[in-house]
């Protein structure tokens, strides 16, 4: 050290120095009219040297900390300790607050409660990777495995003397960051990456056994806790999942699988047991409220304030799961995967076997969004993910829906359909990213999802629609469809062919909104009110459809929002037809124009594709004469006699013209027959619909 001291003294010295020498030399030259160059040449030096002696300087700082903490990373020699200060700075300081954070982390698991302040205040560096590695490194499998526990502890004895608000920021905090780093640290592709046997020690960690203040509990119940407060930035990787998150889904199968089994015998039944799912810590420990943003209060030692029937809290598959919805490839990897000695997937299971378990908290929104992000991609794994879980789903489907003593559809097993409730709004999802599947089962022998008849997706239609906001977005799905099949098919097909290409989807259409109105009768609602209910859901498809989010709104936002500029004369047939498409839909949304006037959801859908038929028409600009003729006079056409219509882009940049324009050319866009037997079309895909479901009372 006296070495080191003395090198950055004489190094900061010699700046200074040679800064004055320069203005010296500077002035003598100017003086003396001669060239400054040599001067300016030694203040670029004087320069180096003073940015080589704050190096220096800040690496003295950082060597003085560790002295003063007694942090030593290098090796003891008969003069000193020789202490390893990596070339970047940023890295060297990460090095520092990595570990002085591990220290204070290790504090606070001995009952230090300063230390958990302490440890809040690195809260900012955990996306450093130097900072990860060296704070993972002290803290070891085992140390990140207890930490939690100790805090979650605390929070409980401070709760018991009324006071765990005191501390719940901090505690919420330091969560936080062992998530970021935890994070960061089992992620291959991260430069904080601990390695494999990292992982490794976590689950061996996570299947030991711990106590805390005479409460024992095993090491995955408190990681749990960590998945939980995660924020999903950075979110945790696919190998994480498929080595640490897998096998906690087997250890809780393994050391639950008995009592779940008891449970469901004759005694168990008799007596109403309940499936119990292993339990976090902080559920545990009755710290919830605390450790989790969100959750309802309960106080310590404390009955749930509220009459629900679930026990306030979460298990460790529900935390899982929470840290795995951040990531399609994460998600997958716990659900596209059947473990070894299983005979089902994870998937699986967790619709049949585990299903009951999810409801014993209610805590149901973590499996739902992963399972909702596994499935709405467009890779083949989401697509498998999708075909499997309605193949398993279609049998609870089954149990639910059958006909009544009335012939009309009735909810056969109420308590199954509860169980089934937070899947409705994922399925939907993931049914409206695959609509061409959905497409494919109603109508071609080939290209619908494997395993699924006609019936069978009658029946999880009703279940997935239940859902209201599920109906919505599988509607506003097929409805992107329909815009979609006559832009690609209208500029070569007459009225007759591009009849032929929407027959179908109007069959597809009719089974949708009747799959919405069967479920609001199976739930005993009132002929009146499922007809409002239905046109409404069918009214907020078409404004999902447009909306910023909605497949149609986003094309527009995108590829066309030029055109309300006015920028550029020249657009595709597909560009000028969506837009136009989009416009008309939106007015007729905001207006309620089509709400109003369509007698039934028949007409609606009936609506939707004459909509899109004359927008495609219009964006053909092939114009009668008489039609020309009555647009004389108009802004968007010319003073030529016959008239003859302005650039598109100029009647569009104009809402005034464009709404003149579209007002004109609806009215010389008629397609009746075409109309007609769309109708009709969707009117004999709702008695189909019937056929399949084995009623007859509608």
């Amino acid at each position: 050290m006296p070495e080191f001291d003395t090198l950055v003294t004489r190094h900061t010295a010699a700046a200074t120095q040679m800064e004055e020498l320069a203005s010296r030399l500077y002035r003598e030259l100017t003086s003396a009219g001669l060239d400054t160059t040599p001067a300016e040449r030694i203040r670029k030096l004087a320069a180096q040297v003073e940015q080589e002696a704050e190096d220096l300087r800040k690496r003295q700082r950082i060597v003085r900390e560790m002295e003063r903490h007694k942090i030593a990373f290098g090796a003891s020699v008969a003069t000193g300790s020789i202490i390893t200060v990596p070339d970047s700075l940023p890295e060297a300081q990460g090095l520092l607050d990595g570990t002085l954070a591990a220290k204070a982390a290790k504090a606070a698991a001995a009952g230090d409660k300063n230390a958990l302040k302490q440890l809040q205040a690195y809260a900012s560096r955990a996306r450093d990777p130097s900072f990860v590695k060296a704070f993972l490194r002290q803290l070891g499998a085992k140390g990140i495995t207890e930490l939690p526990a100790t805090i979650a502890a605390q929070l409980r004895a401070d709760a018991a003397a009324g006071n765990a608000g005191a501390t719940s920021k901090e505690a919420r905090e330091a969560m936080r960051l062992l998530a970021t780093a935890l994070a960061k640290g089992t992620d291959p592709n991260d430069p904080a990456y601990m390695g494999d046997a990292f992982l490794d020690d976590l689950v061996k960690h996570g299947r030991s056994e711990f106590k805390v203040n005479g409460t024992s509990y095993f090491g995955y119940q408190a990681q749990a806790l960590i998945w939980r407060a995660s924020e999903g930035k950075p979110p945790f990787s696919e190998k994480s999942m498929q080595v640490v998150g897998r096998d906690a889904i087997v250890f809780e199968k393994e050391k639950f699988e008995d009592r779940w089994k008891a449970s469901k015998d004759a005694i168990g039944s008799a007596l109403g047991s309940r499936q119990v799912p292993m339990a976090d810590l902080a559920t545990v420990l009755g710290v919830t409220e605390w450790m989790i943003p969100g959750t309802p209060s309960i106080g310590p030692a404390k009955q749930p304030v509220n009459q629900s029937p679930h026990r306030i809290g979460s298990a460790v598959i529900d935390d899982l799961f929470h840290a795995a919805s951040s990531d399609r490839k994460a998600a997958q990897a716990l659900l596209n995967h059947t473990p070894a000695g299983w005979k089902q997937s994870v998937l699986s299971y967790m619709l049949t076997d585990r299903l009951p378990a999810f409801q014993f908290h209610g805590n149901t929104e973590p499996f739902a969004e992963a399972l909702r992000k596994a499935m709405t991609g467009k890779d083949p794994v989401s697509l498998a993910l999708t075909t499997e879980a309605l193949n398993t789903l279609k049998v609870h489907a089954g149990k639910v829906f059958l006909p009544g003593d009335d012939d009309r559809l009735s909810i056969a097993d109420r308590k199954l359909y509860d169980q089934l409730g937070f899947l409705r709004q994922p399925m939907g999802s993931a049914l409206a990213a695959h609509i061409d599947q959905v497409y494919g089962t109603y109508i071609t022998k080939s290209g619908g999802f494997d395993g699924l008849d006609k019936a069978d997706m009658d029946r999880l239609l009703v279940l997935v629609s239940s859902d209201r906001d599920a109906a919505v977005e599988l509607q506003a799905a097929e409805a992107a469809r329909v815009v979609e099949r006559v832009n690609a098919h209208y500029p070569t097909s007459d009225e007759k062919g591009i009849k032929e290409q929407l027959i179908p989807e109007a069959k597809v259409f009719g089974h949708l909104v009747e799959a919405r109105r069967l479920a609001l009768l199976a739930n005993a609602w009132s002929e009146e009110q499922t007809k409002k209910d239905v046109k409404n859901t069918l009214n907020a498809a078409f404004g999902l459809l447009t909306s910023p989010v909605g497949s149609l709104g986003t094309k527009v936002a995108g590829e066309l929002g030029g055109l309300a500029g006015g920028k550029g004369a020249e657009f595709t047939f597909d560009q000028l037809s969506s837009y136009i498409a989009n416009r008309m839909i939106q007015t007729s949304v905001t207006s309620g124009e089509a709400l109003s006037t369509a007698s039934n959801q028949n007409e609606m859908v009936n609506w939707l594709m004459q909509s899109a038929v004359i927008s495609a028409k219009i964006a053909t600009g092939d114009w009668p004469e008489e039609a020309m003729k009555d647009a004389k006079g108009s802004s968007y056409v010319t003073d030529d006699d016959p008239p003859k219509l302005r650039p598109m882009h100029e009647i569009i940049a104009n809402p005034k013209t464009f709404d003149d324009f579209m007002e004109w050319a609806r009215r010389h866009s008629t397609i009746e027959s075409t109309s007609n037997e769309l109708a009709n079309t969707v009117h004999t895909a709702r008695d189909n619909t019937h056929d399949n479901l084995n009623i007859t009372g509608y």
